[in-house]
């Protein structure tokens, strides 16, 4: 009797699951060998699930033509299959990597964190995992911690505080290229959903030093090893406004030292942003980084009631394409479609041990190169961080802050500077000790010297790449 009733499940689900791609078939044809599984949304969010299933369907026409350029994906009909789980319970998830186990995939691409609590059963039904935004350590088949590691997945995980960085300095340039628009009251604030360093907070210390780093440039003195930089960034200023002639400091309107400051909504709730937001819109602030997910919404509502000329800088993905150009100056980024894109191409060559005529993997001869069973992260990939080009903050101001390419010979002088203050945030540099803390406080207190000064030991380290 279990058994029938397990059967009558199965084929309830992948009923449902193919109804669905069954709407789909006259304008799009599917791969099997490689679903991307949401976590809760859709394919269309113009958020993760969107950008991962883009890069996996991308990836699948430039297996389906070798001879059309990968960019041109979108004038194929081929696509990636996909299942929309209808919410993000541990049932809902494992139905879904069952139904597409079912139908023969190959690779499972699981995007969110939210699939942290169930991929140990994803890797036990295929032959390869995708994690995006998540590490692929320490996790075992069927989610027993009795079982054997999980040998066939890739974590992949990115340096937010990297992003949170370059917006913050296309904010402080755009910031200054309109002042006259703010009155000179060039102020930013930034809030969360909740502390998370490895997610959230790291994207708004980023945003912080940033700030305190671009202050610190343009007040160098003539003779200081700044004052290039300084120069450079004028540079920048003037091509968007010729008017310009002086540089100004941007103020924080939250207090980095003081122990109760207002940082997070304490959720990533919709509606749950619209007293914190208000907050920084009293405080003054013209710029505001919302990193909580449904309640950038909730801020732009609040900067739309009280009819007041600010701005955000979005998260994750391309938000001026959700929210508009008049109030996105540009998106701190997780390049998860370049990301899916790069990771599938890996997993699916003579590196991974990948036999393209079998369809099938031979672990004997996987090499050093392969990244299945390995975390990769943006901090080696400089292509999956940046920023989002918008008519505010146009291409070539992103060129001058970010290499985009993954060739290390062509990086900024930001991006090294970037590199000096990942180690710092994660490992320490020269004897000290991680900047980074479970407690965003602690964080910004192992960061800051006062209220406009970094520590004296991190802008020496940054100095010496100058």
């Amino acid at each position: 009797m279990k058994r029938i009733l397990q059967s009558l499940m199965m084929i309830s689900i992948i009923s449902t699951s193919l109804s669905s791609v069954f709407a789909c078939v006259k304008k799009y044809n599917f791969d099997n060998s490689i679903w991307v599984i949401t976590d809760g949304g859709t394919v269309n969010d113009l958020a993760f699930n969107q950008s991962a299933w883009e890069g996996a369907s991308k990836y699948v026409f430039a297996q389906k033509n070798q001879i059309v350029p990968p960019q041109n994906w979108k004038s194929s009909n081929w696509r990636a299959s996909y299942f929309e789980s209808v919410s993000q319970t541990p049932g809902d998830y494992k139905n879904a990597y069952i139904t597409s186990s079912i139908t023969g995939t190959k690779t499972l691409v699981l995007p969110g964190f939210n699939h942290g609590n169930t991929i140990g059963w994803a890797a036990s039904l295929v032959d390869n995992i995708i994690y995006i935004d998540g590490s692929s350590q320490n996790i075992h088949l069927n989610m027993d911690q009795k079982a054997p590691l999980a040998k066939n997945i890739i974590g992949i995980t990115y340096q937010a505080e990297a992003s949170g960085f370059y917006a913050s300095l296309a904010t402080s340039i755009y910031l200054n290229a309109h002042k006259n628009e703010y009155n000179g009251q060039l102020k930013v604030g930034s809030y969360g959903g909740m502390d998370n360093p490895v997610a959230v907070s790291n994207y708004m210390w980023g945003f912080l030093v940033g700030i305190d780093l671009f202050n610190t440039i343009i007040n160098s003195s003539v003779n200081s090893k700044w004052n290039n930089i300084k120069h450079n960034i004028l540079n920048q200023v003037q091509n968007i406004n010729p008017e310009i002639t002086t540089l100004q400091s941007i103020v924080k309107v939250q207090n980095v030292l003081k122990q109760n400051e207002s940082w997070f909504s304490q959720s990533f709730q919709a509606g749950d942003g619209k007293i914190i937001s208000d907050e920084l819109l009293a405080r003054g602030a013209s710029i505001i980084f919302p990193v909580a997910g449904a309640q950038v919404q909730d801020t732009i509502n609040q900067i739309k009631v009280n009819k007041v000329n600010v701005k955000i800088v979005g998260v994750d993905t391309e938000q001026s394409k959700i929210y508009g150009e008049n109030y996105v100056v540009t998106s701190a980024l997780k390049q998860i479609a370049t990301s899916t894109f790069d990771a599938l191409k890996n997993i699916y060559s003579a590196q991974c041990g990948y036999d393209a005529q079998n369809n099938i993997w031979d672990e004997t001869k996987q090499t050093s190169n392969c990244w299945i069973n390995t975390s990769q992260t943006s901090l080696d990939h400089p292509s999956w961080t940046g920023i989002e080009t918008t008519k505010w903050v146009k291409q070539d101001l992103v060129d001058f802050l970010h290499n985009t390419t993954d060739d290390h010979s062509k990086d900024t002088l930001f991006d090294k500077i970037v590199k000096i203050l990942q180690y710092a945030y994660k490992s320490g540099i020269d004897n000290h000790a991680p900047i980074s803390a479970q407690n965003f406080i602690n964080t910004l207190q192992n960061t800051y010297e006062t209220q406009t000064k970094l520590k004296t030991y991190l802008l020496a380290a940054i100095e010496k790449v100058l």
